[in-house]
């Protein structure tokens, strides 16, 4: 099996990084089930969460109908 670290972000969301890959995955490149080794808690937001929030707002976005959008509902 090979080694994992899972991480939580303050964002609650969780990653796993793999601090050791087992022969098997070097061999076929197929995943097996991860072994978590050690457990990280980081301060601050993961990746997808820091680019979504330093994101530009786009100027015509008030132009766009999404499917979703109930009338009435500004963004």
């Amino acid at each position: 099996m090979c080694d994992y670290t899972q991480r939580e972000h303050a964002c609650e969301h969780i990653r796993w990084i793999a601090a050791r890959w087992c022969r098997q995955y070097t061999i076929t490149h197929k995943r097996c089930p991860p072994n978590i080794t050690h457990f990280e808690y980081r301060h601050e937001l993961c990746g997808d969460c820091k680019a979504r929030l330093n994101q530009k707002p786009v100027a015509w976005e008030h132009l766009i109908t999404r499917p979703n959008a109930r009338p009435g509902l500004s963004h």
